[in-house]
């Protein structure tokens, strides 16, 4: 495999090896290795070339300018994602304007690192955010990204609550959620062979998998979320560039949602699918 970007991939491994900013590689650009270095770097370079993604070997990929934590049994958060975010903040600080007393009330799908969460943390305050994964090792990775960023929690009267769950299993209807939002798998299974090696062979298929037709967990949310959601409650959810079709006919299927809307990210493509139980958005 030939990486996309190869030099920028050789100074971010480079960088991790020797323990300093990519920017200061310029600084020190006639310092030698020494063994001990030069045995690191080609080891890395080498799981580069083999498909491994650069997240994967130095432990940290940087999503909404945090830097995370992120391990095999995590996805690693794509910009894509940062649309979602994006969405997520412009419509919890809505609600927020609406009732100024009271803390809002969220639950996410899928958290892994807790790429989603922490970011809505770094813009809003006063937010109580379940978050829900399926297995305790992706939970362990969350819970350590949320450690690291503790100053965007209780300082700023933010709660992450992190639930192991089997889906929303162990989520309380009577809770009455303000929002869903998640980035759920929506590759369908078949699909997953043929997508890049640094995708397909080193990222966990449980986390991209979205059954035969991609559309399983949105299939779930539409028909599990109306019964968590406050009367006005809202459900954000990130899509592929190519489902938007699919999705506005299965939601026929469901019509308790009075609102849709499909939103686009930098790239013009439909990323995020925004559904209200109101007719108002």
């Amino acid at each position: 495999m030939r990486p996309d970007s190869p030099r920028l991939d050789a100074e971010l491994l480079l960088a991790f090896v020797l323990d300093c900013p990519r920017l200061d590689l310029y600084l020190r650009a006639d310092q030698p290795l020494n063994e001990k270095e030069r045995g690191a770097y080609r080891e890395l370079v080498q799981q580069r070339a083999a498909g491994c993604p650069i997240a994967y070997l130095t432990g940290e990929k940087e999503f909404w300018s945090l830097t995370l934590e992120v391990n095999k049994n995590t996805l690693i958060p794509r910009p894509d994602t940062e649309t979602l975010v994006e969405i997520a903040v412009e419509q919890i600080r809505k609600r927020q304007n609406n009732h100024p007393d009271s803390k809002c009330l969220i639950a996410e799908l899928g958290t892994g690192t807790g790429a989603i969460p922490l970011a809505i943390c770094a813009e809003l305050k006063n937010l109580h955010i379940i978050a829900v994964d399926c297995t305790a090792d992706v939970l362990e990775v969350a819970a350590r990204n949320l450690q690291r960023h503790e100053s965007l929690l209780s300082p700023r009267n933010n709660h992450i609550e992190l639930v192991e769950s089997n889906l929303f299993s162990k989520i309380n209807p009577a809770a009455k959620l303000d929002f869903i939002i998640s980035n759920p798998p929506y590759i369908p299974s078949d699909t997953i062979s043929s997508l890049q090696v640094d995708v397909a062979q080193y990222e966990p298929h449980t986390a991209l998998d979205g059954g035969p037709d991609g559309l399983s967990f949105y299939r779930y949310l539409l028909e599990t979320a109306p019964s968590l959601l406050a009367k006005d409650g809202e459900m954000l959810l990130e899509i592929g560039f190519d489902q938007q079709a699919d999705l506005s006919s299965l939601k026929q299927n469901f019509p308790v949602w009075k609102s849709s809307a499909f939103l686009p990210d930098l790239q013009g493509n439909d990323r995020v699918w925004k559904l209200g139980l109101s007719q108002l958005l």
